[in-house]
């Protein structure tokens, strides 16, 4: 009696499981990110993230129409996941205006790292294109500041929410706007840790002399 030859099947080529699902969108998204900001949106194709991603194109195009399509779910990805939201440092307890220096520079450093940057600049690039989601994003990011730089502020009973709110606005707007400007458009002169030491205490200064660090906080 002779054995019967032995075929082997190919194995089926199907859906993913549902757990290897979710890996394949990461690796999607984390393709599209890196080559988006690599080459810009424009010279990024497709075919070029599916690549990267080691994905079929019917991976790709089942979940996203297009380019278009791609570039806002690495838009939302960035709010969801708080890759430009930064996160509150660990102050520990100390005047007011040690407490408001050690949290607006810890979320200044944060907001310049390559990555943060990189992605700023791409939607501000992209801004005309996806004028609605970029403002959303860019409002979020700004709440998301003045909530974590405030939380280090009310600590200890420091301050009110609404005093500990005017506070750090008026402190971004003398250090956390001019930084990031700086840092977008490449003057790293001005980005140094000297130079963000420099601009905030300027800043401390300008509020103390207002009265905004010693007494009438929301005027």
């Amino acid at each position: 009696m002779t054995d019967e030859p032995k075929t082997d099947k190919p194995s089926r080529v199907g859906r993913p499981r549902r757990e290897a699902a979710g890996d394949v969108d990461t690796r999607i998204l984390s393709a599209a990110t890196a080559l988006f900001l690599e080459r810009g949106l424009a010279a990024t194709s497709c075919e070029a993230v599916v690549a990267k991603a080691k994905v079929g194109k019917a991976s790709l195009y089942s979940r996203y129409s297009g380019k278009n399509a791609l570039f806002e779910a690495v838009i939302r990805q960035a709010i969801d996941n708080s890759e430009l939201l930064l996160t509150k440092a660990d102050i520990p307890s100390a005047s007011l205006r040690t407490r408001l220096a050690m949290a607006g520079k810890a979320v200044i450093r944060q907001a310049i790292e390559p990555v943060p940057l990189g992605l700023m600049r791409l939607f501000l690039t992209e801004a005309p294109r996806f004028n609605g989601l970029i403002q959303s994003f860019d409002q979020m990011a700004r709440d998301r500041v003045i909530e974590i730089v405030s939380e280090s502020l009310m600590e200890n009973d420091m301050l009110s929410k609404a005093d500990a709110n005017a506070l750090t606005r008026h402190f971004l707007d003398l250090t956390f706007s001019p930084i990031l400007l700086a840092a977008l458009i490449g003057h790293s002169e001005e980005t140094s840790s000297e130079a963000i030491d420099k601009r905030i205490e300027y800043a401390l200064n300008m509020l103390e002399k207002s009265g905004h660090l010693t007494g009438n906080v929301t005027s």
